[in-house]
C-alpha cells in the first residue's frame, strides 16, 4: 500500500501540487539509484527528469493499490535498459571497442562491455536452467508476465512460479556475475 494514497489520488486527477509533492519525496531516491548505475550527473538528470515527465504523462494509470515507488522505478529501469541498448548499438562506441581492441589498450570489463556478448552470456547461461526454469524465466522477465498471469497460462500454482523463477535466477546471478550490473538492471531489479 502506498504510504501517500490521496496525494496519488489527485495526481491521478491532474494536481501539480501532488505531481510537486511526489517530486520532492522521490527525487533524492531516484536520482541516488541512477547515478549508482550510470556515474554520471548529467545522463542522470535527464533520466530523472524524464522518469518523472513520464509519471505526469501516464498519471492516470497509477494504480493506487500498488507501490507508487516500485512504478516509478520500473520507469527508471526501462529507460536505463533503453538507454544501454542505444549506447552499445551506437557506432562511435562500437569505433571505441574497436580503436582499443587494435590499440591493445587496458580498459575496464564495463568499457569492453559488447550488447551482442550480454545476450551470448545469457544463451550459454539458460543451457544450465531446466525446460520448465527457462520458460518461466522469459515469460517473467523477458515477456513482463505477473507469477498469476504465467501460473494460469502454464496451470501450475503461483508459488511453483515463484519457486522456478527462484532457482532460475540464483543460476543466472551465478554463471552471468562478469556481466553482474547489466543482469541485475535488466532482470533483478523489478
Amino acid at each position: 500500500m502506498n504510504p501517500h494514497p490521496e496525494i496519488l489520488k489527485q495526481l491521478k486527477e491532474g494536481s501539480y501540487n501532488a505531481f510537486n509533492c511526489l517530486y520532492e519525496q522521490y527525487f533524492d531516491l531516484l536520482y541516488g539509484f541512477i547515478f549508482g548505475l550510470t556515474r554520471s550527473h548529467e545522463t542522470t538528470k535527464e533520466m530523472v527528469q524524464e522518469a518523472f515527465i513520464k509519471v505526469w504523462i501516464n498519471r492516470q494509470k497509477i494504480d493506487l493499490e500498488l507501490s507508487f515507488k516500485a512504478w516509478l522505478f520500473k520507469i527508471a529501469q526501462n529507460q536505463l535498459k533503453d538507454q544501454l541498448k542505444k549506447q552499445f548499438n551506437d557506432p562511435v562506441f562500437e569505433d571505441y571497442l574497436i580503436h582499443c581492441s587494435n590499440e591493445q589498450l587496458t580498459i575496464s570489463e564495463q568499457d569492453q562491455f559488447d550488447f551482442e556478448a550480454f545476450n551470448q552470456a545469457l544463451t550459454k547461461a539458460k543451457e544450465k536452467l531446466s525446460p520448465r526454469q527457462v520458460q518461466i524465466f522469459e515469460l517473467s522477465k523477458e515477456q513482463g508476465l505477473s507469477a498469476s498471469e504465467i501460473a494460469n497460462k502454464l496451470q501450475i500454482s503461483e508459488q511453483s512460479v515463484y519457486n522456478y523463477l527462484h532457482q532460475a535466477l540464483n543460476i543466472l546471478r551465478k554463471e552471468m556475475s562478469p556481466f553482474y550490473t547489466l543482469f541485475f538492471i535488466f532482470f533483478l531489479h523489478s
